[in-house]
């Protein structure tokens, strides 16, 4: 009993981290005219990570004097945009940290100056960041944002109740029909009640989508031109909740909602021997599994499952930080300066150990911490090894829509329908594309 409370407890605290979801405080101290010029960040990172910004926070401090950097708690992501919207300019931070999702919107917003000012200013080399990065952050021609926090889905699977079953540990489902055939011979050898804790997630959604090879709206996923339509509803996403609902019908799949604690829950209490999580808190999240299995190699990790297409594969997620220009000259200044320093090898490298999310900078990944955490934990290398697997398309550079996620919470609702009801996965699908097309043209008319 006593670990198992501990367990749900660490895993409250990290998945807290992938879902950033929470309260924040309004203090935002300005600089003094005698001191160092003062660098407001809001972020969205609760511990663990929040920890390991501060520390990169603290190195930057101390290796110069012209700033001070402030990391200031926001809660989770919506909440910090929320924040931002309604603050008036002169109580607004030099950089704030945002998730994808609000990409088009702090575009539209007119209050960001683009990272792509600084390095043509500066002449700062970006050949050694991560190419599926500055492709996200990238539109127009116009570099917006430095990527920080960068995930992906994968799944997590218990490899011995695998082998109980007969199957092969070291060859993990990789397409849909692989989960269900698992699923199957795992509940009927009696190793797990079911095959699968599923989170109802529209990015796990969106993520399947783009392994497919399929757009989720019109105009290459919004990055050809403004996007107008919602088309995630063809035959590929169509087969995606119909799948879903299959899997819930029939028993093969536990039904998690949108709580993610609980969907990673039944994998770490075995009543699950698969559940689709973010590599957003890849450390602790394995850490927690091996606590719980006190076997250190039973928990492995291997890539997202999903349709299979040769233009498929996964897109870039997570979050960025972004420079407001209502700052003074020498606050952005300094929160350029910040950003460097962030996206060095050795920070990117610390950040990526410390917390599993993907460094920014393709040379992190041979600094010596980043090379040992992945000796330690192997699993490290899934996600990275999908990501450069993907194909460089619209389909897998990521979704650009300002209203994203009340596309996806319209998205949620149909999938809740169907898996409560015997309503028509296709009908419900296609009744949130209209809708998500309607939400879509009321913020082309309003966007700045």
């Amino acid at each position: 009993m006593l670990k198992t409370t501990l367990i749900t407890s660490i895993l409250v605290a990290a998945l807290f981290l992938a879902a950033c979801d929470g309260g924040g405080d309004d203090t935002n101290d300005r600089p003094t005219p005698d001191g160092p010029v003062t660098v407001t960040v809001w972020h969205s990172m609760p511990e663990p990570a929040g920890g390991s910004l501060q520390i990169m926070v603290d190195g930057f401090n101390e290796t110069q004097s012209a700033y001070d950097v402030e990391l200031v708690f926001q809660g989770g992501y919506t909440d910090s945009l929320n924040k931002l919207i309604n603050a008036d300019s002169g109580n607004r931070p030099a950089l704030i940290q945002l998730s994808d999702a609000s990409t088009q919107i702090m575009i539209d917003s007119g209050i960001v100056t683009p990272i792509q000012a600084f390095i043509d200013d500066e002449g700062y080399d970006v050949s050694d960041f991560e190419p599926k990065a500055l492709q996200y952050y990238t539109v127009d021609g116009t570099f917006y944002a430095m990527p920080f926090n960068l995930s992906g889905p994968i799944l997590y699977y218990d490899r011995q109740a695998f082998e109980q079953a007969g199957l092969d540990a070291d060859r993990p489902p990789a397409t849909l029909e692989d989960v269900r055939v698992a699923s199957e011979q795992l509940i009927a050898s009696g190793a797990t009640t079911y095959g699968i804790s599923l989170q109802t997630s529209a990015w796990f959604f969106e993520q399947m989508l783009a392994k497919s090879g399929a757009a989720y709206v019109d105009n290459g996923n919004g990055r050809d031109g403004r996007a107008t339509e919602a088309v995630f509803d063809g035959e590929e996403g169509v087969a995606i909740i119909t799948w879903w609902d299959e899997m819930v019908a029939e028993g093969l799949a536990y039904n998690a909602a949108g709580d993610a604690i609980d969907a990673m829950l039944k994998l770490a209490t075995g009543e699950a021997a698969m559940a689709i999580g973010s590599t957003a808190a890849l450390r602790v999240s394995i850490s927690l599994l091996t606590l719980a299995a006190d076997d250190p190699f039973r928990y492995d990790t291997a890539p997202m499952p999903g349709p299979q297409s040769a233009e498929g594969g996964i897109a870039l997620g997570g979050a960025a930080l972004w420079v407001l220009s209502e700052r003074s000259e020498a606050e952005q200044q300094g929160a350029w300066e910040f950003l460097k320093y962030v996206a060095s090898p050795a920070n990117q490298a610390q950040w990526h150990s410390d917390t599993g999310y993907f460094p920014m900078r393709i040379s992190a990944y041979d600094e010596p911490v980043a090379v040992a955490a992945r000796e330690e934990f192997p699993q490290f290398t899934t996600a990275i090894d999908q990501l450069r697997a993907a194909p460089d398309n619209r389909a897998t550079q990521g979704v650009l829509l300002g209203p994203l996620n009340a596309v996806r919470d319209r998205l949620v609702e149909a999938f809740e329908v169907v898996l409560a009801s015997d309503a028509d996965p296709a009908a419900e699908l296609q009744a949130a594309a209209e809708d998500a097309t309607g939400i879509i043209e009321e913020d082309n008319r309003t966007a700045r």
